[in-house]
């Protein structure tokens, strides 16, 4: 029997038989009840009705459940494979996407050179900026944030991370949450009012903490109702969907690994309607707290991430196969240090950016060489046309097109 939405079958069904539907649903073997309770909502405001959220493993929904896993395992084999020292400038770059994709869909702005500056100032005692540096400190270290083990953790949180960005007039104005009123508006409707007072707020945290830690339910499914419920909750006036996307990327990163993780906002922000239609759709009377769909959403989101991770790694792992053939050959014989800067420069041109611009001070920590070989060696590759020096204080590289054409294809 093809499993539908409650909605739509409350219309094709009599009460009797759409009740038997619902009581099957959550007395089955594949049911899971969750205990957390949300209020019903239609036309833009609450229903006096509240339902237990509950959901199914559906054959397509167990299906996703292992997609995402060999989706995992792949994304660590590949990332094994790469040279040592583009692992992390690689995981920087998703960082930055991942940062400039959660922006988007809280409409903030900010630019990748930005966000590229902030996520360098983490770790330094003095940051010249401290714009969106907590942003980049969580994400940069997202698979060492440690589970959620009472309320405060998540202020916690919503301090490291947005506070600095929030207006002064939405800071929390309650002990440790809002104390106000809070409703989400498309520009047209309401589309969600947030849980009433800081008392229910601190209650309903806590029930999330208890459910974070049932693990009696599979764990993609329990931090994908998790990352739904703080939303429902909705605990700050003003940072709620960043702080509720890096908790779910915190407890991935653990469980999965941090490439799978760092990239749920950047699939999220090319399929907004499909996200935000998902998360109102269970508050809907007549879905009576079913989130089955809202799960396979969520997964197929995720898995569409780990795709598009897989497949940049694939094409860029080819590369760097052509890349080696041109270096190892007899051409290089008796110009090994040129062939080694040579071989991380076009090694982080492929697999961070492109016309990525290396100083001489990169050059250095890349290769553990000292200045006067680097300075030496990069003269030789100016002159050979193999790079171009873009600038002279700091002293600065980068690869040319044709040469990078030239390696590609040879």
């Amino acid at each position: 029997m093809k499993y539908e939405k409650l909605s739509k079958l409350y219309y094709k069904l009599d009460h009797e038989s759409f009740d038997r539907e619902l009581n099957k649903r959550k007395d089955s073997y594949g049911g899971y009840l969750t205990a957390l309770m949300i209020r019903g909502f239609r036309k833009g405001q609450h229903t006096t009705e509240s339902f237990e959220l509950f959901y199914v493993n559906t054959y397509d929904l167990m299906n996703l459940n292992n997609e995402v896993l060999l989706n995992s395992s792949k994304i660590s084999l590949l990332i094994s494979k790469l040279p040592d020292f583009v692992v992390k400038p690689y995981f920087d770059k998703l960082i930055i996407n991942e940062a400039q994709s959660n922006n988007e869909i809280e409409g903030i702005r900010s630019t990748k050179k930005e966000l590229q500056e902030a996520l360098n100032e983490v770790g330094k005692p003095e940051p010249k900026n401290k714009r969106f540096k907590g942003l980049m400190k969580t994400y940069r270290y997202i698979d060492q944030i440690g589970s959620f083990e009472n309320v405060q953790d998540f202020r916690g949180l919503y301090d490291n991370l947005v506070a600095d960005e929030i207006k002064s007039e939405d800071n929390p104005d309650g002990e440790l949450f809002r104390s106000g009123h809070v409703e989400i508006n498309n520009g047209h409707v309401t589309t969600h009012i947030g849980v009433s007072s800081e008392k229910k707020i601190i209650e309903a945290l806590a029930a999330l903490v208890n459910y974070l830690q049932n693990e009696s339910h599979p764990p993609l499914y329990r931090y994908m109702v998790a990352h739904y419920y703080y939303e429902y909750i909705h605990p700050f006036y003003d940072g709620n969907g960043r702080t509720g996307r890096l908790i779910v990327g915190s407890y991935l990163s653990r469980y999965l690994e941090k490439y799978s993780a760092i990239t749920f906002s950047y699939a999220v922000n090319r399929d907004k309607a499909k996200y935000y239609k998902a998360l109102e759709e269970i508050a809907s009377p007549l879905n009576r707290g079913d989130m089955t769909f809202y799960l396979i959403h969520m997964l197929e989101l995720l898995s569409a991430g780990q795709r598009g991770i897989i497949e940049d790694l694939e094409i860029n792992l080819m590369k760097l196969e052509r890349i080696n053939e041109y270096i190892i050959s007899d051409r290089w014989n008796n110009y090994k240090d040129e062939r080694d800067l040579l071989y991380f420069i076009v090694s982080m041109h492929v697999f961070v950016t492109d016309n990525i611009i290396l100083s001489v001070q990169d050059l250095m920590e890349l290769s553990n060489k000292s200045r006067h070989i680097i300075n030496k060696v990069m003269d030789y590759l100016v002159q050979e046309g193999y790079v171009e020096l873009v600038s002279r204080k700091p002293k600065s590289y980068k690869i040319c097109d044709d040469c990078i054409e030239n390696i590609l294809s040879s």
